[in-house]
Formats: C-alpha cells, structure tokens, sequence
C-alpha cells in the first residue's frame, strides 16, 4: 500500500492551516495592541486634564497685609520705658500689599505688654481661605507651646529662650470678635482686621530686644 499521496494531501492541509493560525494569532496580537494602545492613550489624556487643571489659573491670588496698621503698649505717660515696632515687611509690588508682620520689642521687662492691630485684604481674583497662622521667632526664640480656641483652631504661642527653654513671650493672634483668624475666607476685595497682642514674661531680660514674624497661609 502506498500511502504518499494521503501523507501528501494532509501534509498541505498541515501547511494551510499553520498559515491561518499564524494569521489567527497576528490579528489577536494586533487587537491587543490596539486596545493596550487605546487604554494607553485614554489614561494619557486624562492625566493631562488633571495636571492643567490643577495647575492652570487665571486673575491673581493673593491675601495681603494692608493698612491701616496700628500699635501700642501698656506703657503710660509716668512710665515709657518699653518700645514696640509693629510693621509690614515683604512688600508685593504687583499688589500693593505686603506679606509679612514683623514685630520688635525693645528694652522689654517682665509684666510689658504690646498691642498691634493688622489689617488683611483679599486683593486678588479668588477667593482666600486661611488655613494657617506661622509665627517665625527672631533670634535667640524658639515656639515651645501654640493655644488652640474651642473650635480646635490656633490663637496663641509660646516663645521661649533657644538656649534655656524658659518662657518669654506670649503672643495671641485672633480676629476683632476674639476668635482665630483661621478658617476665614475672604472673597475678592472682602478684608477683615486682627490683633496681636504680645505680653513678656518674668524670664525676659531688662534692656532686651525680642522680634516675630508673622504670617497667613491661606489656599
């Protein structure tokens, strides 16, 4: 028995169908390229969307120090011997406002207590809302306690010496009502006044100088 020409014939149908299934496995390569590639470009573009959003903004964002500023002590006319400075510092240029507060206190003793009334205004295109106050000690202080309100915001902060812990200023920020200038938000042109006052404790030195800075953090 010969049996070539049926080896023959199932060795073509072998080639045929080595030759579909080559196909087959190259259409289902493509597809899943194609897909992959869709996805790809889907993620890709989304991406994109929440980047410019998250960056793009249009107008000007900015909460300021503005005047009117105003300051005092406890110092009356029988004895002026303390001196508090209460200033703006940082000056914004394009805005006309300022960023920073800086407050100097020289020949301090223990029991002096200074005043200062700061305004801010929302001269920008959003609206502001403040999420943080930061006090900067000057040199030689530390911030070794912050007071919190009822609500869990902060009024208030301790300074004390950097070398030797010991408390020497006081300082409570909080809005003309008493209460934290945090969690106000400011609309464009809306302002709102604060009060810093500063009260020296017993372990300050006679003839001494103590300076904080002040700044709003807002979003």
């Amino acid at each position: 028995m010969h049996y070539a020409p049926t080896g023959a014939k199932r060795g073509i149908g072998g080639k045929q169908d080595g030759e579909k299934l080559k196909s087959k496995t190259l259409g289902l390569f493509l597809c899943t390229l194609i897909a992959m590639s869709a996805c790809g470009i889907t993620y890709a573009q989304w991406n994109d969307v929440v980047e410019i959003q998250s960056r793009m903004r249009f107008g000007t964002y900015s909460l300021r120090f503005v005047s009117p500023l105003v300051f005092s002590d406890s110092d009356d006319a029988t004895k002026d011997v303390g001196k508090c400075t209460c200033e703006y510092a940082v000056p914004d240029d394009e805005t006309g406002g300022f960023e920073t507060l800086e407050i100097s206190i020289t020949n301090a003793y223990p029991g002096y207590e200074a005043y200062c009334t700061f305004t801010l205004e929302n001269v920008g295109s959003f609206a502001d809302h403040i999420y943080e106050i930061e006090i900067i000690p000057g040199t030689g202080l530390v911030v070794g306690e912050t007071k919190y309100d009822t609500e869990g915001n902060p009024i208030g902060w301790r300074l004390d010496d950097f070398n030797t812990n010991k408390p020497l200023l006081q300082i409570y920020i909080y809005e003309d009502t008493d209460s934290s200038l945090v969690c106000n938000t400011l609309n464009p042109g809306d302002s709102l006044q604060g009060k810093v006052t500063v009260q020296l404790d017993e372990n300050v030195q006679e003839c001494h100088s103590y300076s904080f800075e002040v700044k709003i953090l807002y979003d």
